[in-house]
């Protein structure tokens, strides 16, 4: 792993005497986030940007969030944080706004082409209204968009690309990488069964939605929430996403790695071993480290799948108005 820090000079640095370095990518975080700690050396100018390469291609671009140095008779400790460029987004807010039949485009277009990003998504727009409300970043009013209408949220790689993340289409086994260690987790305290909602004209919470999934596995959780101000679009889509990520956790891998793995986000993973068969896991979080300890056991670097979700089928949800 090669790494490039640029100072708000210009200049490039290519630190010698780095201890360790975790780069970690999360599926429903915005940003990807880098954190370095480098020995040795002398103090660093202060640094803006931070560039990572792998076998010579660009897996992080991010800006400097957090540098740090200490001295003392040994000499210099820097410790570095940075998020991926997608910080850009995030950390700016959007005006709000009702926009009429709106697209990705027309968002893409006034919130993220000024700061250089690249539109990769398909067409994808409503002819209904939408809602941009008081508070919400760049970044969150283009994927609520693109996540209501499609279920789909929008990711931003190193090459500064605008594109939607979904589950892949193959799954992959998992028995074919050099598994370290893995642990299954089973937490029944989240599942929600029911949402009681007002919606438009509603005094009370005289709308419901059960989950058939939840009432199959025996949770009985309910949920009160006023939907009055959103469209009917938007209330459908909230309803579904707060029963589906009630599951997130319910059943979760937890996979160690030898070495790097290159493997996108809400790839779809199978996995034999000593704890059972699990099928269809998704890639929700994927953590990479280099450090002195593993060189010392013999590693290069680790890969961790720290989120690897059971796939649930959000079919099995009944609407009742």
């Amino acid at each position: 792993m090669k790494i490039v820090l640029v100072t708000t000079l210009g200049n490039k640095i290519i630190p010698s005497g780095i201890v360790s370095a975790v780069l970690t990518q999360t599926a429903e975080v915005a940003c990807d986030s880098l954190s370095i700690k480098i020995i040795g050396g002398k103090s660093l100018d202060e640094i803006e940007r931070v560039y990572v390469y792998k076998n010579n291609k660009l897996i992080f671009n991010g800006y400097c969030d957090c540098q740090r140095t200490t001295a003392d008779e040994r000499g210099f400790e820097t410790y570095i944080y940075a998020r991926s460029s997608a910080c850009l987004l995030v950390d700016n807010d959007a005006f709000a706004y009702t926009y009429n039949r709106p697209s990705a485009q027309s968002l893409f277009d006034a919130y993220a082409k000024p700061f250089g990003f690249s539109y990769k998504l398909d067409d994808i727009c409503t002819f209904k209204k939408y809602e941009v409300s008081s508070g919400s970043s760049l970044y969150g009013a283009i994927n609520l968009l693109v996540s209501t209408i499609t279920g789909n949220s929008i990711r931003i790689n190193a090459d500064n690309e605008i594109f939607m993340l979904k589950p892949s289409e193959n799954i992959l086994s998992l028995n074919d990488f050099s598994v370290i260690s893995a642990k299954s987790i089973i937490n029944r305290s989240e599942p929600i069964s029911a949402v009681n909602y007002k919606k438009e004209f509603s005094y009370l919470y005289d709308c419901h939605t059960y989950s058939q999934l939840a009432e199959k596995l025996g949770f009985s959780r309910q949920r009160y929430v006023n939907l009055a101000a959103l469209p009917s679009w938007q209330r459908n889509y909230k309803i579904s996403k707060m029963l589906k990520d009630s599951f997130k956790d319910y059943k979760r891998l937890e996979i160690t790695l030898k070495g790097y793995v290159e493997s996108e986000l809400l790839q779809r993973f199978d996995y034999s071993g000593k704890l059972g068969d699990f099928n269809d896991y998704l890639l929700f979080e994927k953590v990479y480290s280099i450090c002195p300890k593993l060189k010392r056991c013999g590693l290069s670097a680790l890969t961790s799948l720290d989120n690897l979700r059971k796939n649930i089928d959000i079919s099995e949800v009944n609407y009742v108005d």
